[in-house]
């Protein structure tokens, strides 16, 4: 399983107290999933939320503390169309949204969390096309 976890601090809304905070995007089988966990040493309160689509104040932590992660395609391929079709499938683009989408990836400017961008890598390594998740430098 490929994750990423942060952890930060914040005040606790029924107590005051410094809330242990901690949020975790992973692959999951051929998913992504996040969970976000809010612990109060003080009374004890106790938050946790889960689901697929990362909210923005997770993701916005997640990239500042991990940086980003690109997609990077070994050979430039001369078949398109199985990079296409991967594209379209995840997130329900368009034709045109894929292929624009390709060219970014393609220029190196596609980026996004490391749980993200090695999802859509497996995809891509599914049809046959050698693709790896790296980091930004």
């Amino acid at each position: 399983m490929t994750f990423a976890t942060i952890s930060w601090s914040a005040a606790c809304d029924a107590c005051g107290a410094a809330l242990h905070c901690s949020g975790t995007q992973a692959v999951v089988g051929d998913r992504l999933r996040w969970d976000e966990e809010h612990l109060c040493p003080g009374c004890g309160t106790t938050v946790l939320v889960c689901g697929d689509t990362l909210p923005d104040h997770l993701r916005t932590r997640m990239l500042a503390e991990h940086g980003a992660a690109r997609l990077a395609l070994s050979d430039l391929p001369d078949r398109r169309l199985p990079i296409l079709r991967v594209l379209r499938n995840d997130g329900g683009r368009t034709l045109p949204e894929a292929r624009a989408l390709l060219e970014l990836i393609l220029g190196g400017g596609h980026h996004g969390t490391g749980p993200e961008i090695e999802l859509l890598a497996r995809k891509l390594r599914a049809v046959g096309v050698a693709a790896e998740a790296v980091r930004q430098p």
